[in-house]
């Protein structure tokens, strides 16, 4: 059966973010992961405030960018966190997000070098957490070099949900071990009654997942025409803003988000399943309130007692 997680941004008040994972327990989800871009907030530190306060969940915490933190603190992240609250805690590492990293003074480099960069840590990171059995490591992956690189982790959290761009990532995957988690991480929204192309929030959150990709993948799903006007606009102005993210067509973001009502969702879940995923993370805007937790929560249930009925 396909798990379901939810992803929770700490830019709220710890008390909303505890909230928030109580709600996601308590309703079921099998995960909750802990976003970490940098954020104002260590996600490890917000992980611990969150195992201390929910039952049965798993805790994920990332994406930690090994250009941020180095293998041995990650390790020790991890693995402080395991002793004190026990098995119960994943990790996903990569390279991160090439302009929130910009931000904070850390340069992206080659795409080759950060491939190798990331093989190495993974490597590292293995090795320093190779007593702790029950937590798994996922390599945050797009392109076809980072997707065979994540071959050596536990698992791959994509983050688009395009069906053919799924089909073409676990083709190059290849033959994988039957625990290998195959996992999207897409922005979300999910609700009773939401019309994706209207709600600037999931369209934002998509076009900006959308703009990042590399142009091997553009070109690769021949999405160089279509996000050509954007990313010139992006470039004369140096971010991204509502009038970049309405040159986007709606055709692209449908391709980096999960998007639609509790019942829709159901179907694009079982889909997923059909294409050897095993771990859909519904990343924000979905967490960003009390009311989408809930919300998703709820299309959780729905889809359980579609399920049931059938």
């Amino acid at each position: 059966m396909i798990q379901w997680g939810i992803a929770i941004n700490l830019r709220e008040s710890v008390s909303e973010i505890v909230e928030k994972a109580i709600v996601a327990d308590s309703g079921g989800m099998d995960s909750i992961w802990i976003i970490d871009y940098p954020a104002v907030r260590l996600s490890p530190i917000l992980a611990s405030v969150i195992a201390q306060r929910t039952k049965q969940c798993r805790i994920g915490v990332g994406l930690l960018s090994p250009l941020v933190y180095p293998p041995k603190q990650i390790v020790q992240y991890m693995s402080t966190l395991i002793k004190q609250h026990g098995n119960r805690f994943d990790l996903m590492i990569g390279p991160g997000d090439r302009a929130r990293l910009a931000d904070i003074g850390v340069k992206y480099g080659r795409s080759a070098k950060i491939v190798s960069r990331m093989a190495e840590s993974l490597e590292r990171i293995r090795e320093g957490l190779t007593v702790y059995q029950g937590c798994r490591i996922f390599l945050g992956a797009q392109g076809a070099k980072m997707i065979e690189t994540s071959r050596n982790s536990d698992g791959v959290l994509l983050n688009y949900s395009d069906s053919e761009m799924i089909r073409w990532a676990t083709e190059t995957l290849g033959d994988i071990p039957d625990t290998f988690g195959i996992g999207v991480f897409p922005p979300s929204l999910v609700g009773n009654s939401v019309h994706c192309s209207k709600q600037l929030s999931i369209r934002t959150a998509a076009g900006i997942v959308a703009l990042g990709v590399s142009p091997s993948i553009r070109t690769r799903f021949n999405l160089d025409e279509k996000l050509q006007p954007a990313l010139s606009l992006l470039r004369a102005r140096g971010k991204i803003d509502e009038n970049v993210i309405n040159l986007i067509d709606q055709s692209v973001i449908d391709k980096f988000c999960v998007c639609g009502t509790q019942k829709s969702v159901c179907n694009r879940v079982k889909l997923l399943a059909e294409l050897g995923v095993t771990i859909v993370v519904f990343g924000p805007p979905q967490g960003a309130t009390i009311d989408g937790v809930k919300q998703l929560v709820q299309a959780k249930r729905v889809c359980e007692q579609s399920d049931t009925n059938s």
